[in-house]
């Protein structure tokens, strides 16, 4: 096996066209180095491009090799995109967290990966590079082919970056999971949302669930129900409920029934919703 640590766009890109279907990009490799590893890897962890936290024009730039450990620690994540941040706390340990990437964690392609749950909530889009040089733009839920099974073809493409609106004063984020035990577990179910309010009412609202279906699963018919609503405790409790009835659910002999899940998936429903409305209160100096 051959380990190559590329250090600039191009040589990544060239190593790619070469190296074809047995070359993989690695970055912190806490999932890949649980598989068969293929003959050759490129390791992008100091590639500058994929390392980007910055703020552009009203735009987030996120790099796709930034681990969970250092959006963390970022201020301007933090203030900004406040739900990426709670995520990125959650996944693992601190090893993990100093090693595995946000990229990795959308690349691995687990139904309810923390770090992809937050972004698809944020409505972050991909941005992508074939060996080619030809790039495309896409929504987080179409980087899943199945469960556990990336769009993504490694081989070939570079995950490079992220891309976020910013928070303006009246919006705000939130995460929230409940896993068997605080760390190194996996959640039995995960919730995030991004909205934004106006005269104590609710003007845009996302909200994203998991584990429902193989990519992390926008609650669209619970998202309308909220649109207008007043920001009050029974608007919470109406969404948790709607959120209960639109998703549906697996139950696993290790881990919780369908109904446990459906119920936690409608207390963190309502639990992110609040915080997340509380913040963009805060923002808009209305708290």
């Amino acid at each position: 096996m051959s380990y190559q640590v590329v250090s600039n766009l191009e040589q990544v890109l060239s190593a790619l066209k070469n190296r074809g279907e047995n070359s993989r990009i690695i970055a912190g490799g806490t999932d890949l180095f649980l598989e068969k590893l293929p003959e050759k890897l490129l390791d992008i962890s100091a590639l500058a491009e994929a390392l980007v936290i910055e703020e552009r024009g009203g735009t987030m730039l996120i790099g796709a090799a930034v681990t969970h450990a250092r959006a963390v620690a970022s201020p301007l994540l933090a203030k900004k995109v406040k739900a990426l941040t709670e995520a990125c706390a959650q996944v693992g340990s601190p090893q993990v967290r100093n090693l595995g990437t946000l990229g990795g964690n959308v690349i691995n392609a687990a139904p309810a990966a923390d770090a992809a749950v937050a972004l698809a909530a944020l409505g972050a889009k991909a941005e992508l590079i074939h060996y080619s040089g030809n790039t495309r733009t896409v929504e987080i839920e179409e980087l899943y082919a199945g469960f556990n099974c990336s769009a993504i073809d490694s081989c070939q493409e570079l995950l490079l970056r992220f891309v976020v609106n910013s928070s303006d004063s009246g919006s705000g984020s939130a995460f929230a999971r409940l896993a068997a035990r605080k760390s190194l577990a996996l959640p039995l179910a995960n919730a995030a949302a991004w909205l934004r309010v106006e005269h104590n009412c609710l003007q845009e609202v996302r909200l994203v669930v998991a584990p429902v279906k193989p990519a992390p699963t926008r609650l669209f018919k619970t998202e309308s129900l909220l649109v207008g609503r007043p920001l009050i405790a029974e608007s919470w409790r109406e969404a948790a409920g709607a959120a209960m009835d639109e998703v549906e659910v697996r139950g696993s002999l290790l881990r919780c029934s369908a109904d446990y899940r459906r119920h936690l998936i409608g207390v963190l429903v309502g639990r992110v919703l609040e915080t997340a409305a509380g913040r963009a209160l805060t923002a808009k100096g209305e708290a």
